[in-house]
C-alpha cells in the first residue's frame, strides 16, 4: 500500500528554487504522487523563510543556491524556530561544509540535480512511513532505564506511540491485548531474558520485530539473538539517530544522506 494513504490531511509542500524549470518539474512530480497536495512555489530564499515562518509545511524542497538567502541559511532558520518540516535540500553538488551545516540544522536528505519523478515519489512515501503512527513496547526491569529509553524514542523522527512493561511476563500480557509493531527488550531481565522473550514472541506472534538492548555486546549474544529472530541489537547508551537508522532498515527505507547508519542483523 502507498504509505501516503495513511495521512489524513492534504500534504502542504513548499518548493523553493530560483529555477522555474525545477519548480515546475517538482510540482508536476508532486501532483502525480498526490493530487490533493497543497503546493507553494517560491523563487528565492528570502521568500522561503517568510512563508515558512508564516505557515506550517509538512515537506520543503529547498535549493541550496538561491539568491538573497541560500538554502543552507533557510535550513538554519528552520532549525532556530524548531520546525518539524521534513526538509529536502537540492543542488547539483554538495560541499563538505554545506553538508555538515545541513546535517546539524536537521535537513532530512539531499537530492542531486537533475533528479527524477521517482526520487520525489520516494521522498513522499518515506514521509508517509515516518509519520505513520507505530505502537512500540519498551520492556526493561528498571523503571529508570524505561524512562530513559522512552525519552530517546520520543526524539525519533518516526511517530512512535510508547508503552512500557516491567518484565517479559508483563510484555506478553500487553502483546495479547494490543498489537505492537516493534518491541525494544532489555537483554538482562530476571525471570525471562530478552532472548527468551524474543523466542516466545517469534513462536507465538507474527509480524512483530524485536530489538534487543544491552550494555554489553558479544558475538555469542548476537548469535543467540539471531537464532530467536531478533532483528537488531542496540548497545546502551544509544541515541535517537541510532533508533532512526534501525527503523529505516526495518521499513526498507533508503537511508538519507545526512543520517547515521547502524549495523543491523537478521535482515530478511
Amino acid at each position: 500500500m502507498d504509505t501516503l494513504q495513511v495521512l489524513t490531511n492534504p500534504l502542504k509542500v513548499m518548493v523553493a528554487d530560483d529555477s522555474a524549470t525545477v519548480r515546475k518539474f517538482t510540482e508536476l512530480a508532486l501532483r502525480e504522487c498526490d493530487s490533493m497536495a497543497e503546493i507553494t512555489l517560491v523563487a528565492d530564499g528570502r521568500e522561503a523563510v517568510h512563508r515558512l515562518t508564516q505557515d506550517t509545511f509538512d515537506i520543503a524542497f529547498l535549493d541550496i543556491n538561491m539568491p538573497h538567502i541560500t538554502g543552507v541559511e533557510v535550513m538554519g532558520a528552520l532549525h532556530l524556530q524548531k520546525s518539524s518540516t521534513f526538509a529536502i535540500s537540492m543542488s547539483n553538488s554538495l560541499s563538505d561544509h554545506s553538508e555538515s551545516l545541513l546535517k546539524s540544522f536537521g535537513a532530512y536528505d539531499f537530492l542531486t540535480k537533475p533528479f527524477g519523478k521517482g526520487d520525489v515519489r520516494q521522498i513522499l512515501n518515506t514521509y508517509g512511513a515516518i509519520r505513520k503512527p507505530l505502537d512500540i513496547l519498551i520492556v526493561d526491569d528498571s523503571g529508570t532505564v524505561r524512562r530513559i529509553v522512552s525519552k530517546v524514542l520520543a526524539r525519533s523522527i518516526f511517530n512512535l506511540r510508547l508503552v512500557e512493561a516491567e518484565d517479559g511476563a508483563a510484555a506478553l500480557r500487553q502483546i495479547k491485548d494490543r498489537r505492537f509493531g516493534i518491541i525494544f527488550a532489555d537483554f538482562n531481565m530476571p525471570g525471562m531474558t530478552g532472548i527468551e522473550l524474543a523466542g516466545r514472541i517469534a513462536a507465538e506472534i507474527a509480524d512483530v520485530d524485536v530489538i534487543l538492548m544491552s550494555t554489553e555486546f558479544t558475538d555469542t549474544l548476537e548469535q543467540a539473538a539471531q537464532r530467536v529472530g531478533a532483528r537488531a541489537f542496540l548497545r546502551k547508551p544509544f541515541f535517537p539517530e541510532d533508533v532512526d537508522s534501525i527503523l529505516h532498515h526495518l521499513f526498507r527505507l533508503r537511508h538519507p544522506r545526512f543520517s547515521k547508519q547502524v549495523r543491523i542483523f537478521a535482515t530478511t
